[in-house]
């Protein structure tokens, strides 16, 4: 799988984006081509840059008049570029999610800094950029966000770091952040960007394949800029096993307790076995096998549905799964049409048995010869 990694251990503004994806998945023809057709008031520079040592693309936007606007303004200038309609409508998802937090946070329709021209330069120029890595197959991520501290000057007035606004946005992402470093190094479209985009970044081995750096303005003590790394993974993920050992409850609560764990996001397996433990007592263990992101949760779960007093977290270095796809298709069994998924890997093709169970339910038939037909329907060579 190809992934492509925001490190925004500096932070990130909207241009600092568009300066990393800038010679990767960007061109500044793409640039010229959105000022063009939205017809918005800026001008840009494409610049190479040092910061503390380290060669970057900086890209500075000219606002030729500051602009306030509404969502349904910024629509009316959105819709005008000439780009992919994917990445006008991710621009536009963008936008709302900027509208929603500025309207919970200062109760207010209009936008402010974030309704500028040069925000809609920031927020399109994106969009064109990780569409085009999106088209060529890469999964987004994104390490911890670093977000500042202190105070920052606004059309409110002065405001904690970070942002209100900021924070708001990022609470609907799936990103982490670091309450970290000197004023403010997350800015609200940058947050809505990468925040729209990513999923968290989770310890996995990596081929690294190219590095982009997108300068920001400010002057730190360590270099301030964005990191863009492009690389591929093998299909792997990182899972956790839990564990605890039961020897207090019945076989009904360890059996409900099972068919319920099965049922929360991010268990991926659970089984019990029996076994003889303290004082040579009958006693269960019970394992479950989580996606890394969710195993604190699920074990709280496991002490709360058992009454269990711990359980042992065991990370796995990772998984290997073999690269699949599910995809529906409909059949028609004796004159009847149902919709089926299947599950399609390099090597095993599988259709989802609760919807043959359902089919043969329904027509009354013996379960193996609905899986058989679906299956020969699916793949007429086997």
């Amino acid at each position: 799988m190809k992934v492509a990694i925001f490190d925004a251990f500096s932070g990130a503004s909207g241009d600092m984006i568009v300066a990393s994806l800038l010679g990767v998945s960007l061109s500044k023809e793409d640039l010229k081509s959105i000022v063009e057709s939205t017809k918005i008031e800026v001008s840009f520079n494409v610049k190479e840059v040092k910061k503390k040592g380290l060669n970057a693309k900086r890209v500075e936007v000219l606002e030729k008049k500051f602009v306030e606007r509404s969502y349904d303004e910024i629509k009316k200038v959105v819709d005008k570029a000439e780009v992919d309609e994917k990445a006008k409508i991710d621009a536009l998802k963008i936008f709302e999610s900027l509208a929603e937090a500025e309207k919970k946070v200062h109760g207010e329709g209009k936008f402010h800094e974030v309704g500028s021209d040069d925000a809609i330069f920031d927020v399109l120029s994106s969009a064109v950029g990780i569409r085009n890595l999106i088209s060529k197959g890469y999964k987004l991520y994104a390490k911890p966000l670093r977000l500042g501290s202190g105070f920052v000057q606004c059309k409110h007035g002065l405001l904690p770091v970070p942002a209100p606004v900021t924070l708001e946005v990022l609470k609907k992402s799936k990103v982490e952040v670091l309450f970290d470093g000197k004023g403010e190094l997350l800015t609200p479209t940058a947050a809505a960007v990468i925040g729209y985009y990513c999923e968290k970044y989770l310890n996995f081995p990596l081929k690294i394949e190219d590095i982009s750096y997108g300068a920001g303005t400010l002057e730190l003590e360590h270099p301030n800029v964005l990191r863009l790394i492009l690389g591929e993974r093998s299909e792997k993920d990182s899972v956790v096993l839990l564990e605890t050992n039961i020897d207090d409850v019945s076989c009904e609560i360890i059996g409900y307790a099972a068919e319920k764990l099965r049922g929360f996001e991010g268990v991926l397996d659970v089984w019990i076995l029996s076994a003889v433990g303290k004082k040579s007592r009958p006693t269960f263990e019970l394992k479950v096998l989580t996606k890394e992101e969710k195993s604190e949760e699920i074990a709280e779960k496991i002490m709360e549905i058992t009454g269990t007093l711990g359980v042992r977290v065991l990370p796995i270095y990772h998984r290997k799964i073999a690269e699949r796809e599910v995809l529906k298709r409909e059949v028609e069994i004796l004159g009847k049409k149902f919709e089926v998924k299947y599950k399609i890997s390099s090597n095993r093709l599988k259709p989802e048995f609760d919807d043959v169970v359902k089919v043969a339910e329904d027509l009354k038939v013996p379960l193996m010869k609905v899986i058989e037909k679906v299956v020969r329907d699916a793949d007429p060579d086997r």
